[in-house]
């Protein structure tokens, strides 16, 4: 099919609630426009529906539009979904209503699900597309740099998360949740998929999908909550400002900052007002690249990392990388990188330079553009 014959929607979400509402529309949005700057017209669903016209692909982030993906899989149109973190961690249970759809298809953006979807669900047709920056959106502005260190991200009382799964679950089932979150966390470079396989190969350990689901769903965010107190901490001698909601104050410390309930629209500012963002890679979109980082990088702005090697291949040494288990030596980089101006910003140019040469969503909608034909 010709390019100028296809048009593709993307589902919008009239629930304002919604949460992380503001990413996904800047999702929405971006790629929407990535379209067009391709020569391929694009409109939301809503403006389909204003026109009534059909479109012959649409594309959700997530569940966005999830009421009419019925109606138009029936009119065989094409419903991608995009996951935006592990379909095992959420939405699964909508995956397995639509999978059998030839015309449904997933893009997931965590590549390590490649195997557990084949080995849970092969009849799904899926891929491994990454999201993109809208450099509208995330752009460098001329502020000063009033933040020496700063990091996004909630965080709840994974103290009293344990808790509860020790209470509501079965003793086995139990202690092997937590074996799994003491491997997850003394190794951040696995995922759940090879920490399971690991456990198989030493056990003889067999999940069906409903168990590992009920994995993935109940110690994603305790591991990720704690790798993220775990960096913050290490920093407790620094200005590090962290914009979040959750207790942080039950685990912050020293000249550890918080900052609760900020806009979306903020962020560009503060991330310009910012010397270093940090980044901690959420376990349940393990082996992706997280849109913090294309973002980060849109904007010019340095980025300290745990060591990550799909960061390293994507990226080089673009970043500021530490040890992710231990965060023993964040501390010694984050002071150099605060003191040395010229090598810091030297680096967030480099990154931003990649991040404009092949992560914008125009470059999204030519991969998805190149599957079509």
């Amino acid at each position: 099919m010709e390019k100028e014959n296809i048009l593709v929607a993307v589902h919008s979400n009239n629930d304002k609630n919604v949460f992380n509402h503001d990413l996904f529309t800047n999702f929405s949005n971006g790629l929407i426009k990535g379209f067009n700057e391709i020569g391929i017209k694009c409109f939301s669903t809503r403006e389909c529906h204003a026109r009534d016209i059909y479109p012959n692909i649409a594309i959700a982030f997530d569940t966005f539009g999830l009421p009419i993906w019925q109606k138009y899989l029936n009119k065989s149109i094409t419903n991608i979904m995009w996951g935006i973190d592990s379909i095992f961690y959420q939405n699964y249970d909508i995956v397995k209503q639509f999978h059998s759809f030839k015309n449904f298809v997933l893009f997931n953006s965590c590549p390590n699900d490649t195997e557990p979807i084949k080995q849970y669900i092969p009849e799904l047709v899926q891929g491994y597309i990454p999201v993109g920056v809208d450099l509208d959106f995330w752009k460098k502005k001329d502020l000063k740099k009033e933040y020496d260190i700063v990091f996004f991200g909630a965080i709840d009382d994974y103290e009293s998360q344990i808790q509860k799964l020790k209470e509501i679950m079965p003793e086995l089932v139990f202690n092997l949740m937590m074996q799994f979150c003491e491997v997850a966390l003394s190794h951040p470079v696995l995922s759940l998929w090879d920490i399971y396989l690991f456990f198989k190969k030493q056990l003889g350990l067999e999940f069906d999908a409903s168990q590992y689901v009920l994995m993935a769903r109940s110690i994603s965010y305790i591991i990720t909550y704690k790798q993220r107190v775990k960096m913050i901490q290490a920093l407790k001698d620094f200005n590090v400002t962290v914009i979040g909601d959750g207790p942080w104050d039950k685990y912050a410390m020293g000249n550890i900052k918080v900052i609760r309930n900020s806009n979306f629209e903020d962020r560009v500012d503060i991330i310009n007002k910012a010397k270093i963002v940090l980044h901690s890679q959420p376990f349940h979109q393990s082996g992706g690249i997280s849109s913090k980082i294309l973002n980060t990088s849109a904007i010019e702005t340095m980025i300290l990392t745990g060591d990550n090697p799909t960061l390293k291949i994507e990226f080089g040494d673009v970043f500021g990388y530490c040890n992710p288990v231990t965060y023993e030596d964040i501390a010694e980089k984050a002071n150099y990188y605060l003191s040395h101006d010229d090598e810091r910003q030297q680096m967030a140019l480099n990154a931003s330079k990649i991040v404009k040469e092949k992560h914008k969503w125009s470059d999204r909608a030519k991969s998805i553009a190149a599957i079509i034909g």
